[in-house]
């Protein structure tokens, strides 16, 4: 048997091919894990979008709910205070007292929307819209809370519509 003599510059060769193999599986592989990842990331929803809504939609702006409404009787008609707070609330207020009128005073007309220098702007946008024809009256309480005071021509307020059911956003 003869053997082959050889200097060695084969096996460097293979040796240098099996590198070089080896290095363009890992970068192949590499570049098709950034790709994979790539698309994951854009196709995935933005965790910064907000939270998905929990099926119940709210038709109150959110500044209605941040002052108290009192609602007082001045009309001398018994439960009048009652059934406009009953409508009112639908509309997303906070109520507050439902009673008679606290200065005891009797109101012909419409009535009236009390409010402080911290509710002007509320009772003005909010209250006075649903209440046409009702006296503003700003007073000196402190605080935003604001006064409806029912007199005896006092409209009927409709119940605020449905809230509409929410459209599917998040899957």
């Amino acid at each position: 048997m003869s053997y082959v003599r050889d200097n060695g510059l084969a096996r460097a060769r293979k040796r240098r091919e099996r590198r070089s193999i080896a290095i363009l599986v890992f970068c192949a592989l590499l570049v098709l894990g950034a790709i994979v990842f790539a698309a994951t990331f854009i196709s995935s929803p933005s965790k910064q979008s907000g939270p998905c809504p929990n099926g119940t939609v709210s038709s109150a702006p959110p500044e209605i709910a941040s002052f108290t409404l009192n609602v007082y009787n001045a009309s001398g008609s018994k439960g009048a205070a009652a059934t406009a707070a009953e409508a009112l609330r639908t509309h997303g207020f906070r109520m507050g007292v439902v009673g008679n009128d606290p200065y005891q005073h009797s109101e012909d007309g419409v009535g009236e929307v009390r409010f402080g220098p911290d509710g002007a702007a509320l009772a003005k946008r909010y209250v006075a819209t649903l209440v046409p024809g009702a006296k503003l009256v700003q007073d000196g309480r402190d605080g935003n809370s604001v006064d409806v005071v029912v007199g005896s021509s006092f409209p009927t307020i409709a119940a605020a519509p449905a809230s509409p059911s929410p459209s599917p956003v998040c899957k």
